[in-house]
């Protein structure tokens, strides 16, 4: 099988401010840009010309990342709404300071939690990149790259690691923007995480220091 390259977008906005993420259009800030020619170069390097399906999500930070990785893989995204960041509902576009009222406390249990009005919960978001993985895979016949966020990621690799809905609430990792994540299948036909959180490119421009508390 052709791996999934997973890449999370650049350093956005909301990512050191007060803006809330989620379905927010943030953009990426001057590092993110940075973070994102080094993730292509990467990519570029490793695939060696290789023909590529890239797709991202259409939330913009996503898209500014793609697009500085298409032009290095010479490939035009795909924009795919399936795999968009976790749907925050009325805190989109707002700060975290005037989206409190609106906050509902955690509660059992955590998987049906919503956090916002509007917003989905952690089971309603699995399924939709479950559904939009599976749409992926049938047309899936070369190294595709996917550009998403953290959350999203969380969602693809437990869905390739065939993990229910309910294991999901034990289960969690964290991806810095940028970074490089590869699934893909082992001679014997397993589903198998070669790659998570993969910074070295970030490491060797001085985007990132791992041993930075």
């Amino acid at each position: 099988m052709y791996p999934i390259i997973i890449v999370r977008h650049g350093q956005a906005e909301h990512n050191v401010s007060d803006l809330n993420g989620g379905w927010s259009q943030t953009s990426l800030t001057e590092l993110g840009r940075v973070q994102a020619h080094a993730a292509a170069r990467r990519l570029s390097e490793e695939l060696e010309g290789s023909s590529v399906r890239l797709v991202s999500s259409d939330l913009r930070r996503a898209r500014q990342t793609a697009e500085i990785i298409g032009e290095d893989l010479g490939v035009a995204p795909e924009y795919v709404v399936g795999v968009r960041e976790f749907n925050n509902g009325v805190a989109a576009g707002k700060t975290k300071q005037e989206s409190r009222e609106f906050y509902v406390e955690p509660h059992e249990p955590l998987l049906d939690w919503q956090p916002y009005p509007g917003s989905e919960t952690w089971r309603r978001m699995y399924a939709r990149v479950s559904e939009a993985m599976n749409e992926l895979m049938e047309t899936h016949d070369a190294p595709m790259v996917i550009v998403t966020h953290g959350g999203t990621i969380i969602s693809i690799v437990s869905w390739w690691l065939q993990l229910s809905p309910e294991q999901l609430k034990r289960v969690s990792f964290h991806c810095e923007p940028a970074s490089i994540t590869v699934l893909n299948l082992t001679e014997l036909g397993e589903h198998r995480l070669e790659r998570l959180n993969d910074t070295q490119h970030l490491i060797q421009v001085g985007c990132y220091n791992p041993l930075r508390l």
